[in-house]
């Protein structure tokens, strides 16, 4: 089995992982509800913009050749629903926006009138042009300033007007753009503020979802049985608790509300051009078809090459881990250049996989580019000829070029965002693959607790187990440990010393067979009850960083310093550590790199002493200690193991001949049981392992 190999994870539909997804986010529906609040007033505002600008070229730029209507003074009231009035030789005028125009139902007493310029001079004519473009020639004025205006194939009465008749007639145009650019920068600054606070609310949302889910796969990852942490390398889960759980980050904190807010700037995009012309919003949305192609083709590319990266990066971090794990055995054999080889084939398929995902998103976005421009390319095409005529005025032609902008400035973003969902879609796979692998060991639906003082009686009975289907590493074993005896276990390397160890603190299941503590199956037992119960030494010392008391109560508040102290002198570390610099304090390395390997080992055996616990373990706890040390650990843990059971899992015969048993295993079987003096009697498999350590002890001859 090849653990670098990821297995293939389950098809999951984009609409239930977002449905998982946003389930995490249901503490926080409030916020999320108030930042899309917000998301709307930004909207509004954003979209308010084009807008006013559009009403100061129709409304005031170009407002002071809209179609009037003047009426006299006293009968002004009658012209209250149209724009604001100015007055002017005893008669009050108001302008009329073109769809009033096309719509009729004037007052009869109102006159219609209209400001055109001929020959570099401004007149009143009597009478609405039908074009924006009609050629107007002035045909003939009088010396009071009475013209007749040539215009539509028409002849219009017209009076000229002088610069301060002018300046009444622009002053409402002034007023207007005070008003509008008022409204402009409160527009800008609400869009502003109101983004800078979704920002922070949103990143504090995404940030605690995030923070939860560490915490979630950390408590997942602390409940899983040995066998996963078998077949799955420490860079993979690395990659998973971290890389994967931040791709969800943007998800939470950015895409899913800004994602709300892009839809909802689409959609208003769309009513207000579809309000101020039909035709025009139609065209615009011609490249839409080929935008929605373009996007189904992004997301089954992005979504291959975002799985191939992440795989690719688990393997990588693998690698890192290990070899950094290793890099004394590395320095040690030269493979220093070969390892680079490794390393380099790791780092250019993991380039490759990058380099792939941003080519597919450097296509996707200048596409939408693309069609954005193309789309404002028919747009000017088509509104231009229609101000030409008319039919349209220059503020909504160039309203649309605003909103046609706005329109896929979104869909850009969305592109973005889509890459970033296809990210968290990827991470969210590997992540709910990891949530949704269930503990190959977990404790009975129906529990049976132990007494509060357990006497420690070990039964095997008929023992069965395999790390892989039927390739048994223990076959039917069975013997029984009384209460407080101290048993070895000896045999060749592989004869299956280790896994009955392993087995009695459940790390594994058997498959045939039970193993039983005081009479009660220990799959019957809580696991927490079971553990608890029994401390272990191994060969192979894990020291976390820390200091060295934090390492021996592994922050067990109920272990008192009194305690630890008492640990450590039991196994003579207690002057070694008040003879370094900070005493129990010290903090320790990576791993206890500041200590030997015997003075770890040392450590470990005063770790389990502090726990005090019923059952001792000692696998192989004795390798890393010269001969002196292993005489006061000995005296130890005589001292120590009265009143507990006690299991000795050695090679060293000279170190378990005080067992009251000793269990000889070989090939996964039981071959003997009895103490030293009764092994060497019976003159079988135990005899030939002591009568072999006794050679390789005999002194050499010398040559003569």
């Amino acid at each position: 089995m090849n653990i670098h190999i990821e297995k293939d994870i389950k098809y999951i539909k984009d609409s239930q992982l977002l449905s998982r997804l946003l389930s995490y986010a249901k503490p926080y529906w409030k916020m999320v509800v108030f930042c899309i609040f917000l998301a709307f007033l930004i909207v509004v505002s954003d979209l308010a913009r084009p807008y006013l600008m559009k009403v100061a070229i129709d409304g005031h730029i170009n407002g002071l050749n809209k179609p009037m209507l003047a009426i006299e003074s006293v009968q002004s009231p009658k012209l209250d629903a149209y724009d604001p009035l100015m007055s002017w030789n005893g008669r009050d005028y108001a302008r009329i926006e073109p769809e009033a125009v096309q719509a009729g139902g004037f007052p009869a007493e109102a006159e219609k009138v209209q400001i055109v310029r001929a020959d570099n001079q401004d007149f009143l004519i009597k009478g609405w042009l039908t074009t924006q473009d009609s050629e107007v020639k002035l045909l003939s004025m009088d010396g009071a300033g009475n013209a007749r205006i040539s215009a539509d194939n028409q002849i219009f009465e017209a009076v000229m007007l002088d610069e301060t008749t002018m300046g009444l007639f622009r002053k409402q145009d002034y007023i207007g753009f005070a008003k509008i650019g008022a409204l402009f920068l409160l527009t800008v600054t609400a869009a502003s503020l109101l983004s800078y606070l979704q920002s922070n609310l949103l990143q504090y949302t995404g940030q605690r979802i995030i923070f939860n889910i560490r915490e979630m796969l950390f408590k997942h990852l602390s409940k899983m049985s040995m066998s996963y942490f078998d077949r799955n390398p420490v860079g993979r889960l690395v990659v998973r608790v971290t890389q994967d759980t931040e791709s969800l980050n943007q998800l939470y904190s950015q895409v899913v509300v800004n994602l709300i807010k892009d839809v909802i700037m689409l959609l208003g995009i769309i009513l207000i051009m579809m309000q101020m012309s039909m035709k025009l919003a139609l065209l615009s949305f011609l490249v839409l078809p080929v935008l929605a192609v373009m996007t189904f083709w992004f997301r089954r590319a992005m979504r291959k090459a975002q799985r191939d990266t992440r795989v690719i990066l688990s393997r990588l971090n693998s690698f890192l881990a290990e070899n950094l794990s290793g890099i004394r055995i590395t320095q040690l054999f030269i493979r220093e250049e070969r390892q680079e080889q490794h390393f380099d084939k790791h780092n250019t398929d993991y380039y490759k996989a990058g380099m792939r995902s941003t080519t597919i998103n450097s296509v996707f976005q200048p596409a939408i580019g693309f069609l954005g421009n193309l789309s404002i390319a028919l747009l000017l095409w088509y509104g231009g000829a229609s101000v030409m005529d008319g039919s349209i005025t220059f503020g909504v032609v160039y309203a649309f070029t605003h909103y046609v902008r706005q329109f896929f400035q979104p869909l850009l973003s969305l592109a973005e965002k889509y890459n970033q969902i296809q990210t968290a879609m990827v991470g969210a796979e590997r992540i709910f693959e990891m949530l949704d692998e269930k503990p190959s060991i977990v404790d009975a639906k129906k529990t049976q607790s132990l007494p509060d003082k357990v006497r420690g009686e070990i039964t095997f009975d008929h023992v069965w187990f395999a790390y892989n289907k039927e390739e048994w590493v223990l076959k039917d074993v069975s013997f029984t440990i009384q209460p407080g005896q101290t048993i070895a276990f000896v045999g060749a390397t592989g004869a299956g010393k280790s896994s009955i160890i392993q087995l009695i603190n459940r790390f594994y299941d058997i498959q045939k067979g039970s193993i039983r503590l005081d009479g009660i199956d220990i799959r019957d037992i809580p696991m927490d009850e079971l553990r608890r119960c029994i401390s272990i030494v191994q060969q192979d010392v894990f020291l976390f960083t820390g200091d060295i008391s934090s390492n021996i109560r592994l922050n067990n508040t109920d272990i008192t310093e009194d305690e630890v102290v008492e640990a450590a002198k039991m196994v003579h570390m207690d002057e070694f550590i008040r003879g370094m610099p900070d005493g129990y304090k010290t903090a320790l390395g990576e791993r206890g790199i500041n200590l030997s390997l015997g003075q770890r080992q040392l450590l470990s055996f005063a770790r389990a002493i502090a726990f005090r616990p019923q059952i001792l373990i000692l696998d192989e706890a004795t390798s890393n200690i010269d001969t002196e040390t292993e005489i006061i650990v000995q005296h130890a843990l005589h001292n120590i193991s009265a009143g507990r059971t006690t299991m000795i899992v050695a090679h060293r015969l000279s170190t378990i001949q005080h067992a009251d048993q000793i269990i000889v295993m070989h090939k996964g079987k039981v071959r003997e049981i009895g103490n030293h003096f009764q092994l060497l009697t019976q003159r079988g498999y135990y005899h030939r392992l002591y009568e072999l350590q006794f050679k390789e002890q005999k002194p050499m001859p010398t040559a003569r």
